[in-house]
């Protein structure tokens, strides 16, 4: 893992509240069999990362309180080494996902509290959806899309109309990118009417 400089992870944790572009986790040793629901909790976060636009940062090591304040509880050292292996984290979470998801991990400390930072980057062609069930109950759902909600108190979701419009112009931005990078400069033209009428005609 990276490591941030104390001066990037004191920037991630100094708004208090989670964002639609940040998300955080309580702290939890990954290879812990009890920690499961938080391994997927982790998981459905980086599906619904992966679908919002500019996608963002899940924070582990931050607890919630009572009154939805955030507590930093920073990771202990056995916690922190739980995340060196990518290969296994991102291969359990792509075990959720139709498509490949695109992050890394880092860590960093702040104020003498160490905690791991997943970086998302969005979907490359097409969302990602759900392609199995997890095994805590409502977590991760078969086939359903999650995103980053747009409104207030942030939080992931399986999509409403509103995050899927989003994502139908993100994926249709991607597609745009992906022409012009392989030499498609031709502008799209709507057709006269008269040229379906003909071929309505022909058909005829």
């Amino acid at each position: 893992m990276n490591k941030l400089t104390d001066e990037q992870m004191a920037a991630l944790l100094e708004a208090g509240y989670e964002l639609r572009n940040r998300e955080f986790k309580s702290p939890f040793l990954w290879s812990d069999i009890n920690s499961r629901w938080l391994k997927e909790k982790v998981a459905r976060a980086v599906l619904g990362m992966t679908n919002t636009r500019l996608s963002g940062q899940i924070i582990v090591g931050v607890e919630e309180g009572k009154q939805k304040e955030l507590i930093l509880r920073g990771l202990t050292d056995n916690q922190l080494n739980s995340f060196k292996d990518y290969d296994s984290i991102k291969g359990y979470i792509d075990g959720f996902s139709h498509t490949e998801t695109n992050f890394d991990i880092s860590w960093g400390e702040s104020q003498g509290k160490k905690y791991v930072v997943f970086n998302i980057q969005e979907f490359h062609e097409i969302p990602a959806i759900c392609k199995k069930d997890g095994q805590e109950k409502d977590v991760l759902k078969k086939d359903v899309i999650y995103a980053r909600s747009k409104k207030a108190p942030y939080s992931t979701i399986p999509v409403t109309d509103i995050e899927l419009r989003e994502i139908i112009h993100m994926a249709v931005d991607k597609e745009k990118n992906d022409l012009k990078t392989r030499g498609w400069t031709k502008k799209y033209e709507v057709l006269p009417e008269d040229f379906y009428k003909s071929k309505v005609k022909d058909i005829d």
